[in-house]
């Protein structure tokens, strides 16, 4: 028998463990929490001072100039589980200026239920009485119901308050601000102790905050040691060479998806290079999938939903000779540069200027970067030389939610749109790093030996045992074993540009093979079907007419490309005598590249003597043309209006000539002339800058050369080989 037809949902005490301590992942994301409380509250300036007394031992005090609370507030807010007042309240005014809030699930001021057992409040509102609250959390645990969890409310003497929150602002810009109005959070009986190591934790924190780019002059942090004979105050602010990268991307991504970009790569604080792009969401959908990703001609990104928001990242190279000119430059020691770098490392989200992503850590790599920089490691950053910033609104991305224990965003649509567009972003920095990382000197090839021998540790194990032996701090050591992996870093960077042409056309080879068997295998069943049902055609209607015979013309054309690239990968191709007639080399390829998304809406030219030939197989000739087709292709889909490309044939001697391969595209930059022939260059998102070596090669092969016109014969890029 059903005793109670309803039962009412009720909240057990435990929850305040639940909704603060358990949910908030460490004491520095914590106590970070509740400095942002006073953000909300439209404070100038806030102190976070460890100190100790007798009465009460060790404690923790966030003293803020803010509005203060009124005990209305303390009510139905302070007071209230997951209150909704910061949702109702999405913005706070003071003295005319409004700030938007940053927080709106009600759960963040109970995070001091991890760092202490009691809390007292000490508040002053101009609307209200000065008055304290005291919070026992040991208390609202043990009790037996909700009910028995009390806030104890006491008035307080205002201007003897006053007086001393304005102790905890003593230097001359703190006090811009005469201090009216604020609050005082007192945590003690505290449940860990806050040694040198988590206060260090806590300044990283702290320090992501606010936007290290954007100057907040409204908002300041200061941390007082634990020490209390030591009165010196830390301010929590970015080093100056953080405001001034090696390498630096900026832009917007506006509401249809579209990414505007401008990039500056300015060694020892001096501007070398500038460039400016965009990218169609279409292009920016695919993220870092880009290389692997498959998609049909006909299938389209999902509609671009995320909303609009800007984004800043900053780079830096952290081998010794770059942090040597750091450290030359900014006069600063080696060893906060890494430290400061680490602190803001990552990319980071504010939403209206307060950090949302990440508060520790455990998400500092939301994006995936350093796994994805693995399989490429010097030609990709990692998130210790990065520092980005993500700038969204609680206007303009309203689906960008954060979850519950604050270390992550809610995954919905809107969210996998973010990360896409942030992460072709980055694919433009890394693609432009490379390029200016590159020197305009030609490539020398050293012996192995030469290669591999800065990677010998014997060199950092003697520096290592001789620094144990001068009794170096483990700081010291980690900041040596730091420099060595930056090192070898570079190093290896060096080496992967000599071996990878090499490892990836051995790895072409093998694959090509299985490549090719699979072709002919795969067609062979293809036909035999066709033919099983050819005799049958006169049952069929007219559109399935059409798709048997377009069936038929794709089978009889990948024959055609599997017979003309098959002799590429037999061992002995280059001790046989080829010729190919280059005008038919060129119409083949030219109908290979219209097949191709990127190639519809060009328009193909050519200008071939039509009995002219070359000494090279028919396959390797396609493939030259090919790459620089493809190539022409990628960089027309970026400009408006007519596109075309244009391949001409002119006399270069008797025994050689000329082919021109044009376009009407963005051209190549100045700089870059050179450098786009070497390994791994490229300005294609998501290229692996291995086309133009191919065809250099290939070419070499022949006794051939190609060479690049900017600007061409019709306005873009001219691409010049010779053919013997």
């Amino acid at each position: 028998m059903i005793k109670d037809k309803e039962i009412s949902m009720k909240f057990h005490p435990r929850a305040f463990a639940a909704f603060g301590s358990d949910l908030v992942t460490n004491d520095s994301v914590a106590l970070t929490e509740l400095v942002k409380n006073c953000y909300d509250a439209f404070a100038y300036n806030v102190s976070v001072v460890f100190g100790s007394d007798t009465q009460v031992g060790a404690y923790i005090e966030i003293a803020d100039d803010g509005l203060g609370m009124t005990q209305e507030v303390v009510k139905t807010a302070w007071a209230m589980i997951a209150t909704p007042y910061k949702k109702n309240h999405p913005y706070v005014e003071r003295n005319g200026k409004r700030r938007m809030v940053s927080g709106n699930k009600g759960l963040g001021r109970f995070s001091a239920a991890r760092l202490s057992r009691k809390m007292i409040i000490r508040t002053f509102n101009e609307k209200d009485i000065c008055f304290s609250a005291f919070i026992d959390w040991d208390a609202f645990e043990n009790a037996e119901s909700i009910e028995d969890c009390k806030v104890f409310l006491e008035e307080s003497v205002q201007s003897k308050f006053l007086q001393d929150l304005s102790g905890y602002f003593p230097t001359e810009d703190q006090r811009d601000h005469e201090v009216q109005s604020g609050t005082i959070i007192r945590l003690y009986e505290l449940n860990t102790v806050w040694d040198k190591s988590k206060i260090e934790l806590l300044k990283s924190s702290l320090s992501r905050l606010m936007s290290p780019f954007d100057k907040v002059d409204d908002f300041s942090i200061s941390l007082l040691p634990e020490n209390p004979k030591d009165k010196s105050i830390i301010k929590i602010e970015p080093h100056k060479f953080i405001k001034n990268p090696v390498y630096c991307i900026k832009g917007d991504v506006d509401c249809f998806g579209k990414i505007t970009w401008n990039y500056k790569y300015a060694p020892k604080g001096n501007v070398v290079n500038r460039k400016k792009g965009e990218i169609k969401w279409e292009e920016a959908s695919k993220g870092f999938d880009r290389p692997i990703k498959i998609v049909e001609d006909n299938e389209q990104a999902k509609p671009y939903s995320c909303g609009p928001f800007s984004f800043e990242i900053r780079a830096w190279d952290l081998d010794s000779d770059s942090v040597g000119e750091i450290h030359e430059v900014y006069n600063v020691q080696k060893k906060e540069i890494r430290q400061t770098i680490s602190r803001y490392k990552g990319v980071s989200v504010y939403r209206d200027n307060v950090l949302v992503l990440p508060k520790s850590d455990v998400s500092k790599d939301w994006l995936g970067i350093d796994v994805r920089r693995i399989s490429a490691i010097g030609k990709r950053l990692s998130t210790s030389q990065m520092v980005g910033i993500l700038s969204i609104t609680q206007k303009d991305n309203p689906e960008l939610k954060d979850t519950t224990d604050r270390e992550k965003l809610v995954d919905t649509e809107e969210y996998k749109q973010f990360c896409r567009a942030t992460e072709a972003v980055i694919g433009v920095l890394e693609n432009n790093r490379n390029i200016d990382r590159k020197q305009n000197t030609p490539i020398k090839y050293p012996t192995l030996t030469d290669l591999l021998s800065p990677l010998s540790p014997s060199a950092l194990e003697s520096k290592i045992e001789l620094m144990i032996k001068g009794g170096s701090s483990s700081e010291e050591i980690l900041d040596t074993i730091h420099e060595y992996s930056a090192d070898t870093e570079k190093s290896l960077n060096e080496l992967n540009d000599r071996l990878v042409y090499y490892g990836q056309s051995a790895t072409v080879g093998s694959v090509s093979i299985v490549i090719m068997h699979e072709i002919r295998t795969g067609m062979t069943v293809i036909k035999r079907f066709l033919n099983k049902i050819k005799g049958k055609k006169e049952l069929f209607d007219a559109k399935t007419i059409e798709y048997f015979e377009d069936a038929e013309n794709s089978h009889a054309r990948l024959l055609d490309v599997a017979d003309r690239f098959a002799p590429l990968i037999r061992k002995g191709l280059y001790e046989e005598k080829n010729t190919v007639n280059v005008l038919e080399a060129a119409n083949n390829s030219v109908r290979l590249i219209s097949a191709k998304k990127e190639a519809k809406n060009v328009s193909f030219e050519i200008e071939i003597d039509p009995a002219a030939t070359a000494n090279m197989h028919t396959g390797e000739l396609q493939t030259i043309f090919i790459n620089l087709l493809d190539n022409a292709c990628y960089w027309l889909q970026t400009i408006e209006g007519e596109k075309k490309i244009k391949i001409q044939m002119t006399a270069d001697s008797k025994e050689k000539f000329e082919v021109r391969v044009s376009d009407n595209g963005p051209g190549v930059q100045t700089d870059e002339k050179e450098k786009i022939f070497n390994p791994g260059i490229t300005a294609k998102l998501g290229g692996i800058g291995m086309g133009l070596v191919i065809v250099t090669e290939l070419l070499h092969k022949h006794n051939d050369t190609i060479r690049l016109e900017a600007p061409g014969d019709i306005g873009g890029a001219t691409f010049v080989f010779t053919l013997t």
